[in-house]
């Protein structure tokens, strides 16, 4: 009929204006609204939409679930088209139009330039819809938000200036952040840390496997004179850091023996107390002997002096020398301190920088320290945030490691029944398989920065089925620094433009400096 593609399109918005589709919403249990609207309505995922009527206050939605849909408009009759390449002749057709159909959910009502958190209404018929605008956005988030503690950490997405904030207490429950690499997972983790560390007084304790998070205790920007660097800066002095022996630091990242208990001491030198109980009887009463704390040195010593009458302990010192455990570069030398000794009350953050050590066992025996002591004392109630970076190396899903897998249950452990002690953990890694999925399944929060893998997705739905699907599929397409906020540290569902960090990052990949081409 068209020759000319312009004119065809034309014709076609001519034909979506006069027979599209409505932007009418509806809702038969005042608490889910269905609706339809033109596809360039503005009514998509996470997004705020307003529901008017006459005579009662707009009502708000956030979208949960949009999809382009198309149905077959009226048969039309057109004669001699000016366009057409065939004069003189009638053309009968119906026109395929486009239009968006979905699901919101509602927040509340907008009421005289004030925003009024709701769950529900009564159901109504057919009401006009529409997307909310950047000012009205900025109503609702901070009617949603209210007086309660809350932390900047960006700008949303679909109103960009709009700040984006996380209820403080939210953090009393579990956490799981997931991002590919590239995505600015490390830069988000750290942007985090630094603003519980400024806007609360929660301690945090941060496992840190790729030493990604050594430098949290300082300025990136020394001239850097905002009010949230001065407020960073002054929670940032109560930040200590523990590495390896000779690494610049607050302190030395070193333990005793005698911090592991005694089925942890078994592990490390691969006894199990039933297919070997006779060595890890030995083991019993070798340590039954020393007064804690003890070094390991102190335990081979023990078994070497117990072999002359006890065959069994020299079996166990045979078994110390071969797998050089006492050469451990963590154990704790006298003008040391060990990791177990640290208060919190002393300083807000402890930094351990697992990285730093040499052995994947040595990362191991600190982490199960740590998690161990924290778990022992869980009768005190003192609340901490326990962050896990890299959480695949510290719990992961699948290990054929005793000791790993001890650390695993230790941590399934904290997951499940720490949080009324206090015990409220942060597990961020790349992809949701990597780590123990009874971890994953106890966190209530989300923080989903870009992924690439479907099946990937596909886990975080099924894990995550209190948050928005499409919501959760729309991670396949974040850009750099963009992440999903949901659980209970925001009041609804939220993709936002991760803030700037203010400490400096601490691991970093390998520059890529080959890719430019040699002068000749």
């Amino acid at each position: 009929m068209f020759e000319d593609p312009a004119a065809q399109l034309a014709f076609r918005r001519e034909l979506t204006r006069q027979f599209g589709t409505a932007p009418v919403a509806l809702s038969t249990d005042g608490r889910h609204v269905e609706f339809t609207a033109s596809v360039d309505a503005g009514l998509g995922v996470g997004r705020f939409a307003v529901v008017e009527d006459e005579g009662a206050p707009p009502l708000v939605l956030q979208i949960h679930a949009a999809r382009l849909a198309e149905r077959e408009g009226p048969t039309l009759q057109t004669d001699d088209l000016a366009a057409s390449s065939l004069p003189g002749t009638t053309a009968t057709f119906r026109p395929l139009l486009r239009f968006v159909t979905g699901l919101g959910v509602v927040v509340g009502t907008l009421d005289d330039e004030r925003f009024s958190a709701a769950s529900g209404v009564a159901p109504f018929g057919e009401r006009l819809i529409r997307s909310a605008d950047e000012t009205e956005v900025g109503r609702i988030m901070a009617g949603l938000i209210g007086v309660q503690p809350s932390l900047e950490v960006g700008v949303l997405r679909q109103a960009p200036s709009v700040s984006a904030r996380l209820v403080s207490k939210g953090f009393a429950r579990h956490t799981f952040m997931c991002g590919q690499s590239g995505s600015g997972k490390t830069y988000t983790t750290g942007g985090l840390f630094e603003r519980l560390l400024a806007g609360t007084t929660l301690p945090i304790v941060v496992l840190d496997p790729n030493s990604d998070h050594v430098h949290l205790g300082r300025l990136r920007d020394e001239s850097d004179d905002s009010p949230e660097a001065r407020r960073f800066a002054a929670a940032a002095a109560d930040v200590r850091v523990a590495r390896a022996r000779g690494l610049d630091a607050s302190f030395t990242l070193c333990a005793d023996f005698s911090d592991l208990p005694l089925d942890g001491q078994a592990l490390l030198l691969r006894l199990h107390p039933v297919h070997d109980a006779d060595e890890f009887d030995a083991l019993r009463r070798i340590t039954a002997q020393l007064v804690a704390p003890y070094s390991a040195h102190e335990v081979l010593e023990t078994a070497d002096r117990s072999a002359v009458h006890d065959p069994l302990a020299g079996r166990i010192a045979r078994r110390m020398a071969n797998l050089a455990i006492a050469d451990w570069t963590i154990w704790r030398r006298p003008d040391e301190t060990s990791i177990s000794q640290f208060r919190l009350a002393e300083a807000r953050c402890l930094v351990l920088d697992l990285g730093s050590l040499p052995t994947p066992d040595e990362r191991t025996a600190v982490a199960l320290a740590i998690l161990g002591n924290r778990w022992r004392n869980r009768a005190d109630r003192s609340p901490v945030l326990i962050a896990i970076d890299e959480a695949h190396n510290v719990l992961p899903a699948h290990t054929d490691d005793p000791l790993l897998q001890a650390t695993t249950e230790l941590g399934i452990l904290i997951a499940g029944e720490g949080r009324k002690f206090g015990l409220h953990l942060f597990v961020a890694t790349q992809r949701p398989s990597k780590v123990h999925p009874n971890v994953v399944s106890q966190c209530d929060n989300l923080i989903l920065m870009r992924m690439n893998g479907a099946r990937d997705v596909d886990d975080l739905v099924s894990l995550f089925s209190h948050v928005p699907e499409a919501m959760i599929r729309e991670s396949l397409g974040f850009g750099l620094g963009q992440a999903l906020f949901a659980g209970p540290i925001t009041p609804v569902p939220a993709v936002v433009q991760v803030g700037t960090r203010r400490s400096p990052e601490g691991g970093a990949d390998v520059p890529t400096t080959w890719a430019t081409p040699r002068e000749d």
